[in-house]
């Protein structure tokens, strides 16, 4: 028979899944992130042993303490410790499938999507999490994603939305490269295509936590972003960037195709035009090469599309059924 705490954080855990909390007993299993800020600034437990040592101590204390309790007094307290159990038995199962992120060889059962230049797609995975893949995007789903108690997937290559089916118990992670973003139930945008140079996370609705692996261990980037903040990490200067954005902006793409350039070159956004209308787009090596545009353009016909670019950077171009040439303007 269930013991009647277990029985309590088993029922509390069911009502956070299903809704049914208040949104004080919400936020602190939302906040559960910085219950173990303590560890992950420093690093991530990679020995399974004693990670599973800490979760039994864990448990035990709970135990002990709900067992001197006629009636549980403190169950905000309770759902902290619960969830950092949880933290820590799903930090293991990941490490059991890929210890550092970027050396993994893919595993030969993970589901392979690819959405090809100018093409969308969503799916929905078995657990009901959605995700919308952007063009020229490549994305895993681990062999064990329904099994582990750690939800994983790889987005290799691209951007794409989450829309994640919250499950305290069992935490949800996407792997890119050496970037890892862990929540348990939310939705945000991530954005790796290789040629921006940047690693982002838009938060539309509530919170991610963000971790690199970098030097053998892992360095948190932020620990809880929350609702419209952006986090920006430039991969070529390792630097950064938390801001309070628009985040419909960003995650537009996915309701009507808009394609917003937020401080790009010319050659970025070329590449992002090339992605979007899959079509072959090169850019002069003349002009200016090193001017920054942020504009939001809606996705219509190229022709369109270019007549708009050309008025708000003062570059021309050069159009055909094949190729897309841009020339920089020369200040």
């Amino acid at each position: 028979m269930m013991s009647k705490p277990n029985k309590f954080l088993k029922d509390k855990l069911a009502q956070y899944q299903n809704d049914k909390l208040g949104e004080e007993e919400k936020d602190v299993i939302d906040n559960w992130f910085n219950a173990q800020q303590s560890v992950a600034e420093n690093d991530f437990p990679i020995n399974e042993l004693a990670a599973e040592r800490i979760a039994l101590e864990l448990s035990e204390r709970l135990k002990l303490k709900l067992a001197k309790e006629k009636t549980p007094k403190l169950p905000y307290q309770w759902m902290a410790i619960a969830c950092s159990i949880a933290l820590i038995i799903g930090v293991v199962a990941y490490y059991r499938v890929q210890i550092t992120p970027g050396t993994a060889a893919a595993e030969l059962n993970d589901q392979v999507f690819h959405t090809p230049d100018g093409k969308l797609e969503k799916i929905i995975l078995k657990d009901g999490t959605e995700i919308w893949m952007n063009a020229g995007t490549t994305l895993r789903v681990a062999a064990n994603y329904s099994k582990s108690s750690f939800r994983k997937v790889y987005l290799d290559h691209g951007e794409a939305f989450f829309k994640v089916k919250r499950d305290t118990l069992r935490p949800f992670s996407i792997a890119t490269k050496n970037m890892l973003t862990t929540v348990l139930g939310t939705s945000f945008n991530i954005k790796a295509y290789p040629e921006t140079n940047i690693y982002q996370v838009a938060v539309k609705t509530g919170k991610v936590k963000v971790a690199q692996h970098e030097d053998k261990q892992w360095k948190v980037l932020s620990s809880g972003l929350i609702k419209g903040e952006v986090l920006t990490h430039h991969t070529t200067s390792g630097k950064t960037e938390i801001e309070v954005r628009n985040a419909d902006l960003i995650t537009n793409w996915k309701i009507n195709r808009t394609i917003y350039a937020d401080d790009l070159t010319l050659k970025q956004i070329a590449a992002e035009l090339s992605r979007q209308y899959a079509i072959k787009v090169k850019v002069s090596s003349t002009g200016n090469q090193t001017r920054k545009y942020s504009l939001t353009m809606p996705h219509q016909d190229l022709k369109i599309v270019m007549q708009q670019l050309a008025l708000a950077t003062g570059m021309n171009y050069q159009l055909t059924k094949s190729q897309l040439i841009i020339n920089p303007p020369l200040l």
